[in-house]
């Protein structure tokens, strides 16, 4: 049995699947995330009892592995008989149709189809969602505690508490140990055998609505639960009135063994407990694993032994056989790793594979992949940067920080080879990625190419592009100043045909814009670098056809032109740099498995100056609101300006209890009636957004209310206080990428954080603690999993894992990016590793990996 002492917010993020255990005790869940359990301890969430579940199909085992380094890997004890492999590749062995395994009849056979099972594959993947120690633990039972009980089901019955409401409820006895009491004559005798108490746990689940009150449907659901059953619980716990009673509302409840049946597995072994699987019987899926694992031949692994013994791997046939029939759960751990590791491995294979394929000579590649093992070979250094480079440089107002000068010399290090580059450049809010993109262009640019720079919001590009033009009026007039030009959704059409004529036939160098970029219409006369600023804010439809339609109008141009100097020709069929670009720190695991074939280069310190912007989360009821406003005051009478957020524009009735932008000014303009109020939103006009932003620039508007839309690049250097509203409707990293809009100044800076629940509250002080935005991106990520941190899930974009959990093995994520990289230094084809590439065109089905 398992014992926690806390936590709602640890079985949710675990989404319902239970903690493995090690020999004979349950691991703690803290265990799996060690530092950050205090974190956790300050998270919950509230859910309603009265919701209609169904059962869980995750197959995967949500625990984290013990030390690799200190694990042997012969401590696996294998039982089953052990083919060989006769020469047939892991393919071939493992897409075998199901009806290779002996002894099925017909109707299994048609069992297994109906249920997915078509292949070896897919039988031996489904692996178990947890293990069960099938003697209960001693253990003290208080309430709230999250545990694992195998007991026997006493009695099911299914209840209508009214016309619309009905429960079923199950009562399941479980044997569990009791302390001996504080008898002397007897101790000595207790002390050797312990006595057993039983416990009654009574399970409930709700279900609404009239449908679920009717009598066939409330005997169905009884059915479902024999009495004599021996079943697996797992739960949090609620104390009865009664002793030795208690109460489960949030389960989930597995078939051990049938009234009846023995236990097939001996006592003090693991008993895996598999997912739900279209009304498959568990203890038939069992038997079917069980006879499919003695089909496996002994020696078939696609990796490499070099691989395996570095990265400390089990043998692919260890890892079947451990997972599914382990020893103990240090076996299963070690078996799960494994196929962790599969999953990340050859995904980063494929992506890496699939990069070098684009490439034509031997010398290419191996210079591609030199760029991801030898990284701090690849820069160059300031005195080899083109002339108009240098010149840029030194009309800055500051002084570039080493971070930005190495992430500048690693970008221009790309720009100089017959290679496309594709680089993700990342760091946290106000670290400098605009002047080293600036650069960046200013390198093309001086070796007469031209470079496309698009961010998301038109607000961002106007003032990219009035930052450019204040830096270049600096550099002396010459034949070098390149020509910038403006390209939006709002560009009059006579203004936006010249910008147009201008690109095509190369008169303007740099253009930046919007989604304007990616019109028909657009095309370049000798495009060199594409920079995408905020690339996780546009779609991936978007950004493929940015970069398609970048290389192909850049390429029809070429093809226009009647020279014939060779260098013009290479430069034809070589593809534009792309040079990706977020502010919002992207954690490395996530980084990794998103851009496995970028390079990656971040920005890790802040420009000299930065003063940390203290923040305060305010619970926002009338005491909170009034603690806000007078914070606001005092910031006011020291000349200071301010930002209010808010989650929307206008007041809705689906959602009251929203501060709305458009709503409140009347009430922020009188409650400071002796400052002037801003507003800026997405819906207003661009000349209305500009001029906005111009008053509150200039002072002549001391507070703006806005929405979200400051969030990217808006810089006011003298904003010295943000307030959002309704705080908690914002992501961790969003909320810091919006307190980056003050501190930019000399001027000490705070950022309020008004959150409308009390339960939100925990989650937000996270903010109050940190302001590393990598750090922050992690909690994030950890939160919300890897699809809402995007913002929202894109289809193709993020690939699924059905073991791996990206927030918490992005360890084994890194390790997988590190093999696949000294595979394909050993061959560049693959054609040293058959098994491998078999198997990798049958998991990275769009690799152009040939026959």
């Amino acid at each position: 049995m398992y014992s926690q002492t806390t936590e709602p917010l640890v079985p949710e993020i675990l989404e319902g699947c239970i903690p493995s255990r090690l020999d004979a005790n349950w691991v703690d869940p803290k265990s799996l995330f060690q530092n950050l359990d205090s974190f956790y301890t300050e998270t919950s969430n509230v859910t309603d009892p009265y919701v209609l579940e169904e059962e869980s199909d995750k197959s995967a085992i949500y625990s984290e592995p013990p030390d690799r380094k200190t694990e042997a890997r012969n401590s696996l004890q294998l039982t089953a008989d052990k083919p060989c492999s006769n020469g047939a590749s892991v393919a071939e062995i493992l897409d075998k149709c199901i009806s290779c395994i002996p002894g099925l009849t017909k109707r299994q056979l048609s069992q297994l189809e109906n249920s997915g099972f078509h292949t070896l594959r897919k039988l031996l993947h489904h692996f178990p969602r947890t293990y069960a120690d099938l003697q209960n633990a001693d253990v003290e039972i208080d309430d709230g505690q999250y545990l694992i009980f195998v007991g026997e089901i006493m009695s099911s019955r299914g209840i209508r508490a009214n016309g619309s409401i009905a429960f079923l409820e199950v009562i399941v006895a479980c044997e569990v140990g009791a302390d001996a009491e504080p008898n002397s004559e007897c101790i000595a005798v207790e002390v050797e055998k312990r006595r057993k108490r039983t416990i009654y746990l009574h399970l409930k689940k709700f279900f609404r609505g009239t449908r679920f009150t009717c009598t066939p449907f409330l005997r169905r659901i009884q059915e479902n639960h024999r009495e004599g059953d021996i079943v697996c619980i797992s739960g949090k716990v609620r104390t009865m009135s009664s002793k030795d009673h208690f109460e489960m509302r949030e389960y989930n409840i597995d078939v051990v063994t049938e009234e009846g049946n023995s236990c097939i597995f001996a006592k003090g072994r693991p008993y895996p407990i598999y997912p739900s699987k279209k009304g498959l019987n568990p203890e038939l899926v069992r038997d079917f694993i069980s006879r499919a694992l003695k089909t496996l031949p002994v020696d078939f692994d696609p990796l490499p032994n070099y691989i395996t013994q570095e990265f400390q791997l089990l043998s692919l046939y260890d890892a079947y056989i451990g997972i599914h029939q382990p020893t103990n759960l240090n076996t299963a751990d070690l078996a799960r790793r494994r196929f962790i590791f599969d999953e990340f491995f050859y995904l980063q294979l494929g992506k890496l594979f699939q990069m070098l394929e684009s490439l034509g000579t031997k010398l290419e590649k191996d210079g591609l992949l030199e760029r991801y093992t030898k990284p701090d070979l690849n820069t160059t250094f300031v005195e080899e940067w083109s002339s108009i480079t240098q010149k840029f440089m030194n009309v800055l107002p500051y002084t570039l920080t080493s971070s930005q000068l190495r992430a500048t010399a690693e970008i221009i290090w790309d720009l100089k080879r017959p290679v496309p580059m594709n680089r993700l450049l990342q760091g946290d809010v106000g670290c400098g990625k605009t002047v080293v993109a600036f650069l960046a262009c200013m390198e093309v640019i001086g070796s007469g190419y031209q470079a496309a720079f698009m961010v998301p919001t038109e607000l961002l590009a106007i003032q990219h592009y009035e930052h450019l033009l204040g830096l270049l009026e600096k550099i002396e007039e010459g034949k070098e100043k390149p020509s910038v030009a403006l390209l939006t959704g709002s560009t009059p059409n006579k203004q936006a045909q010249c910008v147009r004529k201008g690109l095509q036939n190369g008169d303007i160098s740099i253009v930046i814009g919007t989604h304007s970029l990616i019109a028909e219409k657009v095309e370049f006369s000798a495009l060199r670098i594409a920079i995408v600023d905020e690339q996780h804010r546009f779609g991936v439809v978007q950004r493929g056809r940015f970069n398609s339609k970048l290389y192909f109008n850049s390429l029809a141009s070429q093809l226009k032109s009647t020279s014939s100097n060779d260098s013009v020709e290479n430069d034809v069929v070589m593809a534009p740099h792309v040079l990706a670009m977020s502010a919002t720190p992207i954690p490395r695991s996530l980084a990794l498995a998103l851009y496995g074939d970028m390079s990656l280069t971040q920005i890790t310190d802040l420009p000299p100056g930065r003063t940390p912007v203290k923040t305060y989360v305010i619970e926002g009821d009338e005491v909170g609101f009034e603690r806000a406003y007078q914070m606001m005051f005092e910031e006011l009478e020291g000349e200071g300006k301010i930002y209010i957020v808010y989650p929307v524009i206008q007041q809705s009735e689906q959602l009251p209890q929203l501060r709305a932008a458009a709503a409140d000014f009347e009430y922020i303009s009188n409650k400071f009636s002796n400052y002037k109020c801003g507003l800026l939103h997405g819906r207003m006009k661009s000349d209305e957004k500009d001029e906005a932003l111009r008053a509150f620039r200039s002072g002549e508007t001391n507070i703006l209310l806005s929405t979200q839309v400051i969030e990217i690049g808006v810089d006011v250097p003298d904003a010295s206080m943000m307030v959002v509203m309704n705080s908690e409707r914002f992501g961790i990293a969003q909320l810091h990428q919006l307190r980056g809009r003050v501190g930019r100044g000399e001027r000490k800076s705070k950022c309020i954080l008004l959150a409308s629940t009390t339960t939100s509250l925990k989650r937000l002080k996270v903010l109050e603690k940190s302001s590393d935005g990598f750090y922050l991106a992690n909690m994030d990520l950890l939160l919300r999993g890897p699809g809402d941190l995007l913002g929202k899930k894109q289809s193709g974009h993020l690939p699924e894992f059905p073991v791996a959990r990206l927030e918490i093995d992005g360890n084994i994520l890194q390790e997988a990016h590190l093999a696949a990289l000294k595979v394909l230094e050993s061959s560049h084809d693959l054609e040293k590793y058959p098994d491998m590439k078999a198997e990798l065109s049958m998991r990275q089905p769009l690799c152009p990996l040939g026959d």
